[in-house]
C-alpha cells in the first residue's frame, strides 16, 4: 500500500534530481530551458496549486517576461535556470502594464535552487509589491505537496516519475564535441566488423579427402556472405543462422539449395517480428518465397548462399558440420577465420 510518506518522498527525490542536473548546467551558465521541461514544470505546478496554467510561449514565441499563465486565478510564472537577482529583476522590467493585470500573482520559479538571499528594493519590485518569496525552487514546491490528498499525491507522483527520465535529458550537458551522455548512439546496434578467410583452410580440408575446391571461388563467396549478412541487424542474422540449422532433409528439387518449410519454420519461432526479418533476408537476396514443388507440399523458403553457382553452399555446410564448428560464429558474429 502506497503511504503519504512513501510517495512525498518519491516526488522530492524525483525533483532533486532534476535540480541538481539545472545546477550544474547552470554553472557552465548554460540557462536555457527546453519547452518539455516549462512544460513539466507547468503540469507539476498545476496539480500542486490546483491552477490551470499554459505554456504562453506557445501562444506568443519567447513571450516577453513570463511563461506560463493562469488568466482565470490570476496566476503566473517565469520558469529559468538562472537564479540571479539580475534575471529576476529583468523578468520583472520585462512585465507590461496588460500582464500585470492579467496575472497579479506572478512569481519566478528557478529549476535548480535559489540563491539564499535576495536584494528586493525599488522598481520594478515595488509595483509589483515582489517579495523575496515570491522566488521559488524545487523545494518551494514540495513544501506545498505536503496538504494534498492521496490521490493527488499518486497522480502527482505517477506524472513526476514518468517525466523525469525525459527531462533530465533535456537538461544534460554536451561534450566538447557536442555529444550528449543520452543519445541515439547509445540505442543504435553497432555495425559488426567481419572477420574474413582466404579460405586456405577449406582447400586443405578437400585436398586431404581427394576433393578439390577452387579457393579463390571459396573465398570470394565468403566475403560476398560476410558483406550480406554484416549489413543485416544481428536478430535478422540470428534468423538465417536457423534457417539453416532447421533446414529441411531434402535440397530443393530443381536447383539444389537448401529450403525449410515455412510451417514448420512458423511453428519452431516464436519472435516478435518473423516477417519483418524475412523481408530484410529477402531484400538481402539470401532468401526467397517458393510454391510447393510437388502437389500437396508446402510452401517454402529457399536459402541463397553467394556462390550458389559453383555450389559453395554444399561445401560450406558439410565442412562446418565435418570439423563441428558452430556456425553462430561465422553467420552471427562473422567471424570465418575457421574457414
Amino acid at each position: 500500500m502506497l503511504t503519504r510518506g512513501h510517495l512525498i518522498g518519491q516526488i522530492v527525490d524525483d525533483l532533486s534530481g532534476i535540480a541538481t542536473q539545472a545546477k550544474q548546467r547552470a554553472r557552465l551558465h548554460l540557462f536555457d530551458i527546453h519547452t518539455h521541461v516549462e512544460n513539466f514544470a507547468m503540469e507539476v505546478l498545476n496539480r500542486v496549486l490546483g491552477l490551470g496554467l499554459s505554456n504562453l510561449n506557445a501562444e506568443h514565441s519567447n513571450n516577453p517576461g513570463l511563461d506560463l499563465g493562469d488568466d482565470t486565478k490570476g496566476w503566473a510564472f517565469q520558469v529559468t535556470a538562472d537564479k540571479s537577482g539580475a534575471k529576476v529583476k529583468e523578468t520583472l522590467a520585462n512585465i507590461d502594464d496588460a500582464q500585470r493585470a492579467k496575472y497579479p500573482n506572478i512569481r519566478i520559479l528557478i529549476i535548480g535552487e535559489k540563491q539564499g538571499s535576495y536584494t528586493i528594493e525599488g522598481e520594478p519590485y515595488e509595483r509589483f509589491g515582489f517579495k523575496e518569496e515570491m522566488i521559488w525552487d524545487f523545494n518551494d514546491v514540495c513544501s506545498r505537496i505536503m496538504t494534498l490528498s492521496i490521490e493527488a499525491l499518486v497522480g502527482l507522483a505517477r506524472y513526476v516519475s514518468s517525466e523525469t527520465r525525459r527531462v533530465r535529458i533535456e537538461l544534460e550537458i554536451p561534450d566538447e564535441e557536442g555529444r550528449f551522455p543520452t543519445s541515439i548512439d547509445n540505442l543504435i546496434e553497432a555495425l559488426p566488423k567481419p572477420q574474413l578467410s582466404d579460405a586456405f583452410k577449406m582447400e586443405a580440408h578437400f585436398a586431404a579427402k581427394q576433393e578439390p575446391i577452387d579457393r579463390n571461388e571459396a573465398k570470394n563467396a565468403i566475403i560476398k556472405l560476410s558483406t550480406k549478412l554484416a549489413a543485416l541487424p544481428r536478430l535478422t542474422r540470428e534468423v538465417f543462422l536457423l534457417l539453416i540449422e532447421r533446414r529441411d532433409d531434402e535440397l530443393t528439387s530443381t536447383t539444389e539449395d537448401y529450403r525449410i518449410s515455412d510451417p514448420k519454420l512458423r511453428r519452431i519461432y516464436h519472435g516478435d517480428d518473423l516477417e519483418g526479418d524475412l523481408a530484410l533476408l529477402t531484400e538481402a537476396r539470401l532468401i526467397d518465397f517458393n510454391e510447393p514443388d510437388d502437389a500437396g507440399g508446402t510452401y517454402y523458403w529457399r536459402i541463397l548462399f553467394p556462390g550458389r553457382g559453383n555450389a559453395f553452399h554444399l561445401l560450406f555446410i558439410p565442412y562446418a558440420k565435418e570439423l563441428g564448428l558452430n556456425l553462430r560464429k561465422s553467420l552471427v558474429t562473422l567471424d570465418f577465420s575457421d574457414f
